[in-house]
């Protein structure tokens, strides 16, 4: 399939036909070939306007039997089914040809016999379904003789025996094997249905007689070689999949994929080349077209062979033209002739500066019905021999890649010297050995008169096996080439043709036995070593099994154990530094500050207020002022922690130990996802989400009450605690007392104010002071408290990294155990597989 011909507006249509957003990657051949057998098959059924029971079954029957094993060409089938049929493609011939076009020959055979046998399905061919089909075909350029064959099979018709095999060569499932299931399956079912017709129909015309066919006795040798060949062909490409399948599991090189892939393109490019060579007028067109069955080489009375052509099989009848400057060219099949040959002016006159002038380097033509090229033989047709050195270099250097060297002389004049010279070059060339693959052809044997006569050619020509030239059985052989043409195109018989089956067969042979066994020998020989170092290769592997775990993944994960355990220890030092450093900060800072609380609390102690009377009730006084003094002293406390313990110390150490922290966690979480790409291990999917939701500071903010977002009343509260548990009414005794021994006398209302103040100061800050050891250890402990929930943290996150690690380990012991218990028992059975072939 020419997918290059598959472009926007196939993607385009086959969109709308799903209703899918469809790219050029999901248009796979096998995509398109569906398409177009559910709308062909449609178009069939519809075409009579009609639709039975039958034909329903058997398109039913068809898609089945095409086993779409792909998921989505499967999923994308049922949609094209509901799609094709709402949109009636099958109608829509233009939008249909869109799908048609990328088809090769082959590929459209294939579908339209489909169709054919989907004409049948109410036992009869409608007069529409065939028009349907026809018209079709035409506008697809189709040959309408296959149509013929697959109309006349179907339809129980007699037809040509030939072009019904080369409908079934078309259609043989081996041409479709690198294009998937589906082609292979519609080949399959196509040509089981053809050949059931062949056993099935016992009226069958008797074959019409080929002309070919009565020369070269249907060159059953030739065909056995290329069945030969073809199951070898099957057996390369049953080795290829599994060496594909050794591949995939890692247990064999891909270079073993090149060297199949290189057995299998040597043999399927494999032909047997045969060159006709001889002096000019020699008779080697005639020759050709006598082995052709059918007049296709130029022959005239004077010399015409004007240039190198090599007449091989094609699909359909073509000829091209290659040029010296390496291009080509296709020209029609009429002007072949008129191409190869020289003009009659060239022949007479000046032949050799013609040819020299020509910019053809050769012509190729290509032709689906002569049975010898059919059978994989290339025939090469040379100008003459002598009539120029170049040309005769030409010819003598296309030997070097022949099989066997046709090598004309006329029985009036044989064996000139200039022949002789020839032979002797090309013996020398291969070494001056006698050479295996000529055949000295003596042609013109109806113009010797007497039976003397042919016994001296014979004796002459046989002079060359005495003088060690040629060498091998039946290498000789006398021919009248135009009188067994002429008997083979009339379809009669005479000696001449006879003697020319003889010669026929004889070269069919030794292109079999002699050649053919070498090349399938050699393929063979290969295609055994080949196997055998696959076997070799599996055996190495079966060795190569190590049940533990490889030293290099467990020493790769103990390295991140060891790695994480590291990382922990490097963060606990840094918290253990940053703690200390902090504290001690706090400590040097709560020093300067706590000894400016009672300056600030006794200038603010002149603004306390209160009910009660330093005279009348003074105890109730004092409490007020004491109540005040808690709060002024909470205050200071308050600001402290805010501006200086929370936003000065602790916050900057805290966020410097965060980045240190987040530094050494992104570092771990990069070392295991570097350890998933060396190793394939996903502890990346794992431990990235925890490595990247990590946040200390929230964790830390979280489990301290808020503190360093801004709460610092939790903090001073907490930080009072020893001075308060004294209770008020200590404070209270106390600052009376003292009043009480200054004899409890004021210059003023206002001095008694600022007595009783300044007391209940003295006697709080007393009580305070002695509380100073107990506030510092709690500073400390607070501190800690916010450093010790980062370190649990991380210790907490490093655990689970820690114990996931030698889950993996564990787990991957095990899987390792069951995997080489797997690879050794799939090993084993590829090996078998390889040795059975080895001994088909």
């Amino acid at each position: 399939m020419n997918t290059q011909l598959i472009g926007s507006q196939a993607v385009k249509l086959l969109s709308k036909l799903t209703g899918q957003d469809l790219t050029v990657h999901d248009i796979t051949p096998q995509v398109v070939f569906m398409a177009n057998v559910i709308a062909l098959l449609k178009g069939v059924i519809h075409a009579d306007a009609k639709v039975s029971e039958d034909e329903v079954s058997q398109f039913r029957a068809t898609l089945s039997k095409l086993n779409v094993g792909n998921k989505q060409t499967f999923e994308l089938s049922k949609l094209l089914y509901s799609g094709i049929q709402k949109y009636k493609l099958h109608s829509e011939i233009d939008d249909f040809l869109i799908l048609l076009v990328p088809l090769s020959e082959a590929e459209k055979l294939l579908l339209f016999g489909l169709g054919y046998r989907m004409t049948m399905a109410d036992s009869s061919l409608d007069e529409s379904e065939s028009k349907y089909l026809r018209d079709l075909g035409k506008r697809l350029e189709l040959e309408s003789r296959y149509l013929d064959i697959l109309e006349s099979s179907f339809a129980g018709k007699s037809y040509n025996n030939q072009d019904f095999q080369e409908v079934c060569d078309l259609v043989d499932p081996a041409r479709f094997h690198d294009l998937g299931t589906v082609f292979v399956n519609a080949a399959d079912d196509l040509l089981t249905a053809l050949n059931q017709l062949v056993k099935i129909e016992i009226k069958e015309a008797q074959p019409v007689a080929s002309p070919t066919n009565s020369v070269s006795g249907e060159y059953q040798k030739l065909q056995g070689f290329q069945l030969q060949k073809q199951s070898l062909l099957k057996r390369i490409n049953h080795l290829s999949e599994l060496i594909d399948g050794g591949i995939k599991e890692s247990f064999l090189p891909v270079t073993f994929q090149d060297e199949i892939q290189a057995i299998k393109d040597k043999l399927e490019s494999q032909r047997f080349r045969v060159a006709v060579i001889g002096d000019f007028s020699q008779g080697k067109s005639t020759l050709l077209n006598a082995l052709l069955g059918e007049e296709i080489q130029p022959v005239r009375a004077i010399p015409c062979s004007g240039t190198l052509s090599v007449l091989k099989y094609g699909d359909r009848k073509r000829v091209v033209c290659r040029y010296r400057d390496g291009s080509e060219q296709e020209i029609a099949v009429e002007d072949y002739q008129k191409k190869t040959a020289i003009s009659k002016e060239a022949a007479l006159n000046n032949r050799s500066e013609e040819l020299l002038k020509s910019n053809i380097a050769e012509i190729v033509f290509e032709h689906p019905n002569l049975l010898l090229c059919h059978n994989g033989v290339e025939i090469v047709d040379s100008p003459g021999l002598n009539e120029h050195p170049d040309r005769t270099r030409v010819t003598e250097e296309l030997l070097k890649e022949t099989d066997a060297i046709l090598f004309m002389t006329n029985a009036n004049k044989l064996l000139t010297q200039g022949e002789r010279d020839i032979i002797t070059r090309i013996k020398e060339r291969e070494g001056d050995r006698p050479l295996e693959n000529l055949f000295l052809v003596v042609n013109f044997m109806d113009n010797l008169d007497s039976d003397e006569d042919r016994e001296d050619v014979q004796i002459a020509a046989n002079s060359i096996i005495k003088d060690g030239s040629i060498t091998g059985k039946e290498r000789i052989h006398f021919v009248s080439a135009k009188s067994a043409l002429k008997a083979t195109l009339s379809n009669t018989s005479n000696e001449y043709l006879v003697s020319f089956q003889n010669f026929t067969g004889t070269l069919e042979a030794f292109l079999t036995d002699e050649r053919g066994s070498v090349i399938l020998q050699s393929a063979t020989q290969k295609l055994n070593e080949l196997t055998q170092d696959c076997v070799n290769e599996l055996n190495n592997a079966t060795d190569s099994i190590n049940t533990n775990l490889a030293a290099s993944y467990k020493e790769e994960i103990l390295e991140r154990i060891g790695e994480a355990s590291g990382r922990f220890i490097t963060i606990r030092k840094m918290v253990d530094f940053l703690r200390k450093q902090t504290t001690d900060l706090a400590l040097v800072s709560w020093q300067e500050n706590s000894a400016k609380f009672q300056a600030k609390i006794e200038q603010r102690s002149k603004e306390w207020k209160t009910d009660h009377n330093p005279l009348f009730s003074r105890d109730s006084l004092i409490q007020d002022y004491v109540g005040q003094f808690s709060k002024s002293l909470q205050d200071e406390i308050n600001l402290w922690v805010q501006l200086h313990l929370n936003n000065e110390i602790i916050a900057p150490k805290l966020n410097l130990l965060d980045r240190g922290i987040k530094e050494e966690l992104t570092a771990l979480n990069s070392s295991f996802s570097g350890l998933d790409r060396k190793i394939g291990t996903n502890f990346d999917d794992n431990f990235s989400p925890a490595f990247n939701n990590f946040d200390a500071s929230y964790v830390a903010a979280l489990t301290a009450g808020g503190v360093v977002a801004g709460g610092a009343g939790a903090a001073a509260a907490f930080f009072m605690i020893p001075a308060l548990a004294l209770g008020p009414a200590i404070i209270i005794g106390i600052a009376a007392a003292a009043l009480l021994g200054g004899g409890g006398l004021f210059a003023s209302m206002s001095d008694a104010y600022y007595q009783i103040a300044k007391q209940v100061c003295d006697s709080g800050f007393k009580e305070f002071e002695k509380s100073e050891d107990s506030i510092k250890e709690k500073i400390g402990e607070f501190i800690a408290t916010l450093f010790d929930n980062r370190i649990q943290s991380v210790d907490a996150l490093i655990k689970q990294v820690i114990s996931e690690c030698e889950n993996r380990l564990e787990l991957e012991d095990r899987k390792q155990q069951e995997e080489g218990n797997r690879l050794r028992s799939l090993i084993s059975s590829k090996k078998q597989e390889f040795e059975k072939s080895l001994s088909i």
